[in-house]
């Protein structure tokens, strides 16, 4: 009888303690985690700056719309004449049904309710809570078209907060003629 041993031979690699990560491992992974989730965080305070921004932005259009509606509204129901169209100072109240003072000169609050006179964009316009957006101001500045009495040119320029302490400024023109039409 042969004394031979059959040994057997193992393809796994002999274990010295138990498997697992290391601390130094540990940390890198929690320090690769916590730089990506800066990353995240200031990703998303960049989307909700840029959103705030756009969302006055378009306010701001809005109210360049409605304001050159509004005087075209003015013109169309007589509330106005042609003439009377303008700025403070220029305006030509002679032989009219309705004295008017003039849209106002320089940036003003944009308020809901249009004062006394019931004209959007004048100096009677009162301010405080009655503003369509706090921060928000808008310049009316009407001039005549290279000298000609029946077209106007109409310039609202509206300034929005664009970021913390800054304003943006958009501006809407539109031409006016002496022509109404009959709205009801």
């Amino acid at each position: 009888m042969s004394n031979k041993r059959q040994i057997k031979i193992s393809k796994e690699p002999v274990r010295k303690g138990e498997s697992g990560f290391t601390l130094i491992e540990s940390v890198i992974a929690i320090f690769i985690l916590t730089i990506g989730l800066i990353g995240t965080a200031a990703a998303i305070t960049f989307a909700l700056e840029f959103s705030a921004i756009s969302r006055n932005v378009t306010s701001g259009k809005l109210a360049i719309t409605s304001t050159i509606e509004e005087i075209e509204s003015l013109r169309n129901s007589k509330r106005l004449e042609f003439k009377q169209i303008e700025n403070v100072g220029s305006v030509d109240n002679t032989d009219v049904e309705n004295v008017f003072n003039g849209f106002s000169n320089g940036f003003n609050t944009i308020s809901i309710d249009p004062g006394p006179d019931g004209v959007n964009g004048t100096d009677d316009d009162p301010t405080g809570p009655t503003q369509i957006r706090p921060g928000f101001q808008r310049q009316i500045t009407i001039t005549n078209l290279g000298g000609s009495t029946s077209i106007k040119r109409i310039e609202v320029r509206i300034q929005y907060p664009a970021a913390p302490g800054k304003f943006g400024e958009i501006t809407g023109v539109a031409y006016l003629n002496d022509e109404f039409r009959i709205t009801r």
